[in-house]
C-alpha cells in the first residue's frame, strides 16, 4: 500500500482496488505538476472512501461532496457531528458514525471513537491491519497558557478517550495523529501517550503546519517504543508500506 501526506490532517491511503482519503482540506501538487486529488485520485477508476472526522474547515472542505457527482463509486463516512453542517443536507451517500458505531463492507471495517475537540476519530481495519486517523483527538493541554487545574482537566479528557480506544484496539498498524508545536515544550505529549498505551507499528504526524523539523523530532521517542516514525518533509510525500 501507499500512504501520501497531502496537507495538514489529510492523508491518502492507496490499496489494491480502492483508496481512502481522510480530512481533505486543500489540494497539493505532485512532483509531476498535477494535483494529487483533482488530477490523480479522482481520475482513478477504483472505488474511493472519503472520511471526515469533524466539521472544522481545516478538516472538512465541502468540495469533497462534489466528488461523488462525477465519480459514482465514492463512499462517504463522516463523524455524526458533520451531519449538522448545512452543506451536506442534499447529499445521500453518506454514512454517519457516532462514537463506538461501526460500518462494514467487503473491503473495510470502521469503528468510530471519540475526540477531545469536535467530532470523532476512526479506526479502519483493512485485511486485518488497523489504521487510526485521530482527527483532532489529542492531549490539548495548553499547559503554558492556562491554569494548572484547567490544563489537568484537558489532559484527563484525552486520557479517558485514549483508554476507550485502548480497550477496543490493542495494536495499530498505522497511526495518523496530531503533533502540534503550538502546544509549547510538551507538544509531543499526546503522541507519546498514544504509543505508550497502544502498540503502534508506524506513526505519521498531523496538524503541524510547516514545522517539519520540530514534528520529526518525535522519531526518537517513537523508536524507544518500537514504533517506526515516518519522517515528513514536504506536502505530497508518499511512503510505501
Amino acid at each position: 500500500m501507499t500512504v501520501t501526506y497531502i496537507f495538514h490532517s489529510c492523508y491518502l491511503l492507496e490499496f489494491d482496488g480502492f483508496s481512502i482519503v481522510f480530512d481533505f482540506y486543500k489540494d497539493e501538487k505532485r512532483d509531476d505538476g498535477r494535483f494529487w486529488i483533482s488530477d490523480y485520485l479522482l481520475e482513478k477508476p477504483e472505488d474511493l472512501y472519503v472520511f471526515c472526522t469533524h466539521s472544522h474547515p481545516d478538516h472538512f472542505n465541502p468540495e469533497i461532496l462534489k466528488w461523488g457527482l462525477n465519480k459514482t463509486n465514492v463512499k462517504y463516512i463522516f463523524s455524526k457531528e458533520v451531519m449538522d453542517s448545512r452543506e451536506i443536507l442534499v447529499y445521500q451517500n453518506i454514512v454517519f458514525l457516532d462514537k463506538l458505531e461501526e460500518y462494514e463492507d467487503n473491503r473495510i471495517k470502521v469503528k468510530a471513537f471519540g475526540s477531545t475537540d469536535t467530532g470523532g476519530s476512526f479506526v479502519v481495519n483493512v485485511s486485518g491491519k488497523r489504521f487510526f486517523h485521530a482527527g483532532d483527538l489529542n492531549n490539548w493541554h495548553w499547559n503554558e497558557e492556562v491554569p494548572l487545574l484547567e490544563s489537568t482537566g484537558y489532559e484527563n479528557s484525552y486520557l479517558c478517550q485514549l483508554e476507550l480506544l485502548a480497550e477496543n484496539v490493542d495494536q495499530l498498524y498505522l497511526a495518523m495523529f496530531p503533533v502540534d508545536p503550538r502546544l509549547g515544550r510538551d507538544y509531543m505529549r499526546g503522541a507519546e501517550q498514544l504509543v505508550n498505551r497502544i502498540s503502534t507499528d508506524y506513526f505519521l504526524p498531523m496538524h503541524f503546519g510547516e514545522n517539519y523539523e520540530k514534528v520529526n523530532a518525535f522519531s526518537r521517542y517513537a523508536r524507544l517504543q518500537n514504533c517506526t516514525y515516518l519522517n515528513v518533509y514536504k506536502k505530497g510525500q508518499s511512503f510505501e508500506l
